[in-house]
């Protein structure tokens, strides 16, 4: 449960920082208001994260993309991003900077559990002391 509920997190992270560096409102995520060009490209780049990162099928990519029309549409982006990963330097380094900056925000939240985990073990040391001293 734990998981599904980190993947969502990571997803609607996704879907902020793509909205911020396309400069579309992140509603455009879940309805299919415009086909304008930098809207397109954020679902896109969103769509290839979620194949290639989350390991989401493209039959169940409308689950976390609602703005698609069916799973059709999901397998043309991907091919579509693909192929401009291979072919324009531009979006392959925009695709980095994304995937950096999931991976920074990634890295403070590990931080973070990283921190929570040790003070846990430093009370459960404590308590399990506590307990041999009683036996």
């Amino acid at each position: 449960m734990m998981h599904h509920f980190k993947m969502e997190k990571s997803i609607q992270i996704a879907k902020s920082v793509l909205a911020n560096m396309f400069k579309i409102e992140t509603i455009h995520f879940e309805k299919h208001l415009s086909r304008s060009a930098n809207i397109n490209e954020a679902r896109r780049f969103l769509i290839f994260y979620l194949y290639t990162e989350c390991n989401i099928k493209h039959l169940h990519m409308k689950k976390y993309v609602p703005a698609l029309t069916n799973h059709a549409t999901s397998i043309h982006h991907f091919r579509k991003m693909t192929d401009l990963m291979e072919m324009e330097k531009g979006t392959k380094n925009l695709y980095t900077e994304f995937r950096t900056t999931m991976i920074d925000h990634g890295h403070s939240h590990l931080m973070k559990d990283y921190t929570n985990a040790v003070q846990d073990l430093a009370v459960i040391q404590n308590r399990l002391s506590t307990l041999k001293k009683m036996i």
